[in-house]
């Protein structure tokens, strides 16, 4: 068999509150997630009856049951009694505990493909379901685009996104475990409620204003990621200063990133925020589904 590639997009919240700990233990949440053209990409292979093979090219990313795609080929095992190896080789260009969704990302393009090249025709509905038991944040990935996501993460609903702008990603030299964000997170520490009535809206209409999202954008993880130190403040008042309509965290943490209007802008901004160990990407809205690869990324000062 030939080899299959998916494209696997990262994600950025535009901004995110926690409303309160559920009882199951998860967080309800209310957030914008949009998919950008900073992606991973991941090629799949038969492999021998049964077998999973993960090989990733980053060190660090684990290639056995603690990887979302390993994980994500047994739960359709489970699901469909289907007994097919499989090899995926995972070219990684999204930062891991980066706040950007490369994981879950990753798992949902594994979904999308094993039910397509092992003809299980699951549907939306059965899928979503799988992505669901994966993580919160991978049934927004099977197609991507811009949503308004509530309860832990897995209420999705699609608004339309018409707006040009371009996106600065600022990864520093440290990674947020997300559980570690969410147990020093302060639940209500901002205490304007335009952002939550702003997607409210959004969520009812079906439609996004984005000059009017960026002027009330809010991140109950922005004081945490800000307290870990590492140059954050100073990373956040550069791109301000290089003509960002917006600045603000992605999920809980660590990459920081700034919006422009123009392209020349969002250029000069990643000269401005260059230094030792950070990664700096240029980026655009990834519309659902439409397939690409990077635009535009720099890898900064490595180390």
């Amino acid at each position: 068999m030939h080899r299959l590639i998916e494209i696997a997009p990262a994600k950025l919240n535009l901004g995110l509150k926690v409303l309160r700990r559920r009882e199951d233990g998860y967080h309800e949440i209310v957030s914008v997630l949009q998919t950008v053209d900073l992606c991973d990409r991941l090629a799949f292979k038969s492999a021998a009856t049964g077998e999973t093979l993960v090989h990733c090219d980053h060190p660090d990313v684990p290639a056995g049951p603690e990887n979302l795609v390993f994980r994500a080929v047994e739960v359709l095992r489970l699901e469909t009694g289907d007994n097919r190896g499989v090899r995926v080789d995972l070219d990684k260009r999204i930062p891991a505990g980066a706040g950007l969704g490369g994981g879950s990302s990753n798992a949902a393009a594994t979904l999308r493909t094993l039910d397509r090249l092992w003809g299980l025709r699951l549907g939306p509905e059965r899928l979503s379901g799988l992505a669901a038991e994966l993580g919160s944040d991978v049934p927004f990935f099977l197609t991507g685009g811009t949503a308004v996501v509530t309860g832990r993460g897995e209420r999705i609903r699609p608004v339309d996104w018409e707006d040009e702008f371009w996106y600065v990603l600022v990864y520093p030299r440290f990674p947020v475990s997300t559980a570690w964000a969410y147990q020093n997170v302060r639940i209500g520490l901002t205490e304007t409620e335009a952002y939550g009535t702003f997607l409210d809206f959004a969520e009812k209409s079906g439609r996004i204003c984005a000059d009017r999202l960026f002027a009330c954008l809010e991140n109950d993880f922005l004081p945490v990621v800000e307290a870990a130190g590492k140059g954050v403040t100073r990373i956040l008042a550069a791109l301000a200063a290089g003509g960002a309509v917006a600045c603000s965290v992605s999920g809980s943490g660590s990459t920081l990133f700034g919006v422009f209007r123009e392209a020349r802008q969002a250029s000069a901004a990643v000269v401005r925020v260059r230094g030792p160990g950070r990664r700096v990407y240029l980026c655009r809205y990834r519309p659902r589904r439409q397939a690409c690869f990077n635009r535009l990324s720099t890898d900064i000062g490595k180390g």
